[in-house]
This record gives C-alpha cells, sequence and structure tokens, in this order.
C-alpha cells in the first residue's frame, strides 16, 4: 500500500494545499496518508461520527486531542469548528466517508483549515478527493 499512500499524500499536498492537517484512513485504522502523526485512538470515534448525529454533535471531532464542535453532520460528510478564542482565528475540521473505497472498504479523510479557508470552501474540496482519490 506504500506506493497508494505515497500517491494520495502527493494528491493532498496538491488539491488541499490550504488545509492545515490532512489524514485519510480505512476501516481497519490503516493510515492511507496523513502529514502529521495520527493517534490511534482517535481514528474509531471519528468512524463513530457517522452513526449516530447527536452522538456526534454531543461528543464532537476530536483531532490530536483538540475538540471541534460538529455543526454539520449530512453523511457523507461531518464538520465543524473548535470554538473558544477570537473567531477569526479559529479551526474548522472536516471528515468525508466513502462508503466502497480503496480494498473495498469503507474509507475516511479529514482535513483541518484555519481562516480566510472556510468551510464551505474546503468541504466540497475534501468531498471531491475522496470521490477522487479514495473510491474504490
Amino acid at each position: 500500500m506504500s506506493g497508494q499512500s505515497g500517491a494520495i499524500a502527493e494528491a493532498a499536498k496538491a488539491s488541499l494545499k490550504d488545509a492545515a492537517k490532512f489524514l485519510f484512513f480505512n476501516e481497519q485504522g490503516t493510515v492511507l496518508a496523513s502529514n502529521f502523526t495520527v493517534e490511534p485512538a482517535e481514528l474509531k470515534p471519528l468512524q463513530a461520527l457517522f452513526n449516530d448525529r447527536d452522538d456526534a454533535i454531543k461528543h464532537g471531532i476530536i483531532v490530536l486531542g483538540t475538540r471541534y464542535e460538529v455543526h454539520r453532520h449530512h453523511p457523507p460528510l461531518v464538520y465543524g469548528r473548535q470554538m473558544g478564542g477570537v473567531p477569526e482565528e479559529s479551526e474548522g475540521c472536516a471528515v468525508c466517508k466513502v462508503d466502497t473505497g480503496l480494498g473495498g472498504q469503507p474509507c475516511y479523510g479529514l482535513i483541518t483549515y484555519q481562516m480566510p479557508n472556510i468551510s464551505a470552501r474546503m468541504v466540497p474540496l475534501l468531498q471531491k478527493f475522496c470521490q477522487e482519490n479514495l473510491e474504490a
């Protein structure tokens, strides 16, 4: 998978250059590509975001210990923003699920993004990227 992982990482660097962080992983918890050191314990909760809307809103999206409040729960997309501090300096986070991804199993893509990048621009970029790079 390493060749595929490298290709995904290179494509992400080009297509998602305004994302602060990116992470792509499969249902097994195998990281396909990432530009940060992933906490393996955070992968299952990211997958669980898609199970129940109320739970997702209650627990938020956790990446490297940072909580992002879920504002939108519209599978295959869940996204929100980290609250606290100055709104202009808040960071957004979006997760996209591809049901039939690489290897025939669900795959996930996650990005974080800082102002002036907003969800209205970044979420469609993530979804397009996932469709083009993670779908089987």
